[in-house]
């Protein structure tokens, strides 16, 4: 059956924040290595308990955040340091995927789609579609194609056995966890893949040259895409600005992924110029300063990351957290006097029926807005201040078990990087 998105006025795109340790010592940029062996052991299978949101010291982060710098001829948000991901194809969703996973023996996605019940859960995840593969996986599949596509870090997991039943041995085949426990499918990071760095980079140009071929990859190599890996993170769905009526808008599953160490990244020379690995105030420090561009969604994300400095503990709650689901967050934007303010679901501000309002001017400054509300959840921009100067405010508790935005975030990371 033909695929169809779920919306003519947007396209569907998939993205993952891909978090990885830092304990064996690689750290800064790794932009233009060639691809090589990709695939992590489990993140947070270390002694003692995973630290929650408020665990070690702020500047302790024992992890980096692939971080990838766009074309400046792309299309969309040029020159800008985005998450690895892209939009969705028709294969993503082929019925041949359920096939691939039942020739691994690896059927299980109870603990992607048995995800607890809300009314306002994004309609990404709950929406009907044409096609057997569920939601919750297409959208994984998706993610993992692209960061393939732009980093060449590959996320996948070997079959379950060999020819005749036989398990297959070496680090491919093999997860631990704490005192020797193996860990079930959805506890597990992606396995140590043992492909030469010429094969990966001849099925690197493959993928991204056809979508289809990831498939045929997986199929060669008996593989599968690791969604067991991917926890449901959040949704964003570009906004509707009336001075870019033509601007490209996409509605992005954002998941999270926890690395036990920095595997190789490889730019790709087309859509991605630069790759790096960094912590999240490092990525918001330049940010502030200018040294970068980085998207609102990203900004808003790292700010949430700051809450839990221990990859332990971000690996820990992502897996906690997942199974509760998220809501899609179309930000509207309010042109005021002296600036604009774009606002975010809970703010005493945001309509109704957010995809079908735009933003009307409004006759206050940013200031006289934020003092005449009670529920706060925006981003206050004033002119003619750049980008980065934007401040993100919330005074609401966050839904589905999420981390709260980072309370002056800015001022929070140029205390960590001043202490470097």
């Amino acid at each position: 059956m033909p695929f169809k998105p779920l919306s003519k006025h947007w396209l569907e795109a998939a993205t993952v924040i891909l978090a990885a340790g830092t304990r064996n010592g690689r750290t800064g940029t790794v932009s233009g290595l060639p691809a090589g062996p990709h695939g992590t052991a489990p993140a947070g299978t270390g002694s003692g308990p995973p630290a929650g949101p408020h665990g070690p010291a702020p500047a302790q982060f024992d992890y980096r955040v692939l971080m990838l710098q766009r074309s400046g001829k792309s299309g969309f948000m040029p020159n800008a340091k985005v998450f690895p991901g892209g939009v969705v194809d028709a294969s993503d969703f082929s019925e041949e995927w359920l096939n691939v996973f039942k020739a691994a023996g690896l059927t299980d996605f109870k603990e992607l789609t048995q995800v607890e019940v809300h009314a306002d859960r994004s309609p990404m995840f709950t929406a009907h579609r044409d096609s057997p593969v569920p939601n919750e996986v297409g959208y994984r599949i998706c993610a993992i194609r692209e960061t393939f596509e732009e980093s060449g870090v590959l996320l996948v997991r070997p079959w379950a056995s060999g020819p005749g039943g036989r398990a297959l041995s070496g680090p491919a085949g093999r997860a631990s966890g704490p005192a020797g426990r193996a860990l079930p499918a959805a506890e597990r990071a992606p396995a140590e893949w043992p492909l030469p760095a010429a094969e990966l980079a001849r099925w690197r140009t493959r993928v991204d040259g056809d979508a289809r071929e990831f498939i045929k990859l997986c199929k060669e190599h008996r593989c599968v895409p690791d969604v067991w890996s991917l926890y449901e993170w959040s949704n964003w769905l570009t906004p509707v600005v009336p001075a870019w009526p033509k601007r490209r808008r996409y509605d992005t599953a954002f998941f999270i992924c926890c690395l036990d160490h920095i595997p190789p990244a490889a730019r790709d020379d087309r859509e991605i110029v630069r790759a790096q690995w960094l912590t999240p105030a490092e990525v918001l420090h330049d940010f502030r300063q200018e040294k970068h561009i980085v998207p609102p969604p990203q900004v808003y994300e790292l700010s949430r990351l700051c809450h839990v400095p221990s990859l332990a503990g971000l690996n820990h709650f992502s897996r906690e957290r997942g199974g509760q689901g998220c809501e899609r967050w179309l930000p509207v934007v309010f042109p005021c006097e002296d600036g604009e303010v774009t606002v975010l679901p809970g703010d005493d501000l945001y309509p109704t029926h957010p995809e079908v309002y735009q933003g009307s001017p409004l006759p206050s400054t940013v200031a006289q807005l934020r003092q005449a509300a009670k529920n706060i959840h925006r981003r206050e921009s004033l002119q003619p201040s750049g980008f980065s100067s934007a401040n993100y405010r919330c005074n609401i508790p966050p839904r589905f078990g999420h981390l709260p935005l980072k309370h002056d975030v800015f001022a929070f990371v140029e205390q960590i990087q001043s202490k470097l």
